[in-house]
């Protein structure tokens, strides 16, 4: 469920779209009928369009792994403008993560910093980590 202080934005509609979102992710052939116990996907849809992110194995180890691109994008910014609030900006990057036995899927938005999640090769695996699933 969607939390939002103010509630002035279409509940359902972004309850739905997160629903979708999640089910696209771990129906996707990157994830469905492999080994995982935890994905973890940054999706920006403002400034730019992009998605990067990570599926974490059950033996502790992770890897890159995206959902094919366009429909997972296209349905983050389905969420974004369910969400939005007339006259205030809307979020710029969302954190999904989706985790077994569940699965449960956790969401964070980014409002200021569309940049705050980025993996560089200086903090790759401590971002991996701090981005793993819990």
């Amino acid at each position: 469920m969607i939390v939002s202080m103010s509630m002035d934005f279409d509940q359902a509609a972004a309850d739905r779209a997160l629903h979708e979102l999640g089910q696209m992710v771990i129906a996707d052939s990157e994830f469905a009928g492999k080994d995982w116990q935890g994905i973890t996907l940054v999706i920006q849809v403002e400034p730019r369009k992009r998605m990067f992110g990570y599926r974490y194995k059950s033996d502790g180890k992770w890897e890159g792994a995206t959902p094919e691109g366009r429909p997972t994008i296209l349905k983050a910014r389905e969420l974004a403008d369910a969400m939005k609030i007339a006259g205030k900006e809307g979020w710029k990057t969302c954190l999904v993560q989706i985790s077994r036995p569940g699965p449960n899927i956790k969401v964070d938005f980014e409002y200021d910093d569309p940049n705050r999640w980025d993996v560089t090769p200086a903090n790759l695996e401590a971002r991996v980590e701090e981005l793993r699933p819990r």
